[in-house]
């Protein structure tokens, strides 16, 4: 059985950009755009439903980039200058580390609308993982950076057990950075999954914008459920020579691209990676965030995958 999932923030509709520049300006007020937000996270869980996703995202249409909900969930923490993401047209405040980094008393639900979900269907919950997170933060506070990744993984532990507490069955850890990281750096990753993977709900690392193949080794070791790969940073011979014990999410729909994948061409790739690899499970969905995108080029991705996923299972 082939799954799908949507793997990053999704874009904003057109209204809730209308809205929220209202706001921002002093012209609408926060019941109005909250009520734009629930409605506008409604549409988006109605539209995986239909295509018959099987674990479902709130698109986290609220966060304004990857680190800076977690300047109010996080004590220690506050949002510094914008810098560039990596190598797209998008920007993030980055993480100013000033003291101890702990979990706050802001509701998790403020950044997470898991409340909206259907009961009846697996949700998974979305978050940087504490070696990104760390690697792109300006450090004013920590000795070392291994003690920096040590507390924002216990910190990134407690906010998984609220999820998890909320009806959240996944978890699910983006880490870009791992894709360069050095030896040494490695190990102090791994250790903060170890930290992570003592919550009861599946965890998984995603890698995008990089090449895995100099690390495979070692992502192979860390104690997740599943691995996240890019399939438009990494040809799949870079992974089908190793032995695949792990869950395997494959980013095989482009979400820097507003062109539409064939689905044929996805169905044919997938099979592969099946065939050569056998995974325990096989999770397919976007590379990476769809908030590139315009929103309505990423209503079709959503499509797609939809497609991809009914063909890929025989229905």
């Amino acid at each position: 059985m082939y799954e799908v999932h949507l793997t990053g923030n999704f874009p904003r509709p057109e209204p809730l950009i209308d809205v929220s520049r209202q706001f921002d300006r002093g012209r609408t007020g926060e019941n109005d755009l909250e009520e734009q937000l629930t409605s506008s996270t409604r549409a988006l869980i109605e539209l995986q439903i239909t295509n018959g996703l099987d674990m479902l995202v709130d698109g986290q249409l609220s966060w304004q980039d990857l680190f800076r909900p977690l300047s109010e969930l996080f004590y220690g923490i506050e949002a510094g200058t914008l810098t560039r993401w990596f190598d797209n047209n998008t920007f993030y405040r980055v993480p100013i580390v000033h003291g101890k980094v702990r979990r706050s008393e802001v509701a998790v639900a403020k950044y997470y609308r898991h409340d909206l979900m259907p009961t009846s269907r697996r949700c998974k919950a979305i978050m940087p993982g504490p070696y990104t997170f760390a690697k792109l933060s300006e450090n004013t506070a920590y000795a070392s950076f291994a003690d920096l990744v040590d507390d924002l993984a216990h910190s990134l532990a407690d906010l998984s057990r609220e999820l998890i507490e909320s009806g959240c069955k996944f978890i699910q850890f983006n880490e870009p950075s791992l894709c360069t990281a050095t030896a040494e750096e490695l190990k102090i990753a791994k250790h903060g999954f170890e930290l992570l993977a003592k919550n009861s709900a599946k965890t998984m690392v995603q890698t995008y914008f990089g090449d895995v193949s100099r690390i495979i080794d070692e992502l192979l070791d860390f104690p997740v459920t599943c691995i996240g790969v890019d399939l438009y940073a990494n040809d799949i011979d870079t992974i089908s020579k190793y032995s695949f014990s792990h869950e395997l999410s494959c980013g095989c729909v482009d979400g820097r691209n507003s062109l539409i994948e064939p689905p044929e061409q996805i169905v044919e790739l997938m099979t592969k990676v099946r065939n050569e690899i056998e995974p325990h499970q096989l999770y397919l969905g976007p590379n990476c965030d769809l908030e590139f995108l315009p929103y309505p080029v990423a209503e079709k991705k959503v499509n797609l995958l939809g497609d991809v996923r009914r063909r890929l299972n025989g229905q």
